[in-house]
């Protein structure tokens, strides 16, 4: 059997030397997945878009930079961090043409933010703007270690992995805001911030706010979210 090649969706680097980057950790974890992993880089050609869709079964939106407010109908505030607007073309652009084409979408940290975005929701652009009081959602603690509780609705991918609740690290400042149509919360923590959404009406799409991918290096509980986003590019 062929194995499904995945793209784990590129980010930019504009420092000195500019560089086109993949996390490895996102990479080792589609490998154990079954999945062959192909790093697509940061273009602005629909062309080579079109290219990476005849590749890849399968898209991994990995973590990254805030998301420019202006592609959400908000101004920058004082408490949004860096953004690239380049950045933010390629995905958003990327994101819509991989939807059309109904291919397989795990979305993680900045990508669920992209999902929502490119749907037509927003976010906070500060978790502090959410409510007085939240939850620590930008960890210090090491790699792979778990700082709150996400609690999940019945009927969506994550409940049946996982049960109705699963502590998970969380490396964000930025969050969910309103909604977009067409995607449905799935698990969020008891500050009321969302954590996970689904794609309604669509073969595969899950987004979590959380780093699945860093929670494989102390254990495997997440390699069945990674497998199942692979058999399910499988099938497209």
């Amino acid at each position: 059997m062929e194995n499904v090649v995945i793209g784990i969706v590129g980010n930019i680097n504009q420092d000195e030397p500019i560089a086109h980057y993949g996390n490895v950790a996102y990479v080792d974890a589609i490998i154990r997945a079954g999945g062959s992993p192909l790093i697509l880089p940061v273009v602005e050609d629909s062309h080579i878009i079109n290219d990476y869709l005849k590749l890849c079964d399968g898209f991994l939106f990995t973590g990254g930079k805030d998301i420019n407010p202006l592609f959400y109908h908000e101004d920058l505030g004082p408490l949004c961090g860096k953004t690239s607007m380049i950045l933010d073309h390629y995905q958003l652009a990327l994101f819509k043409a991989v939807r059309a084409k109904e291919k397989a979408i795990l979305a993680v940290c900045r990508g669920m933010q992209l999902m929502n975005v490119a749907m037509g929701g927003n976010l906070y652009q500060d978790i502090s703007l959410h409510s007085p009081y939240v939850l620590g959602h930008n960890q210090k603690s090491d790699d792979g270690d778990v700082c709150h509780m996400v609690h999940f609705k019945e009927g969506n991918i994550l409940y049946d992995l996982y049960g109705n609740e699963l502590a998970v690290n969380s490396y964000h400042h930025q969050a969910i805001h309103e909604l977009a149509e067409g995607l449905k919360a799935a698990g969020s923590c008891k500050d009321g911030i969302v954590e996970a959404v689904i794609m309604e009406d669509y073969p595969f799409g899950v987004g979590v706010q959380w780093h699945p991918e860093k929670m494989m290096l102390k254990d495997d509980k997440m390699l069945g979210l990674f497998k199942a986003f692979v058999e399910a590019a499988r099938r497209n």
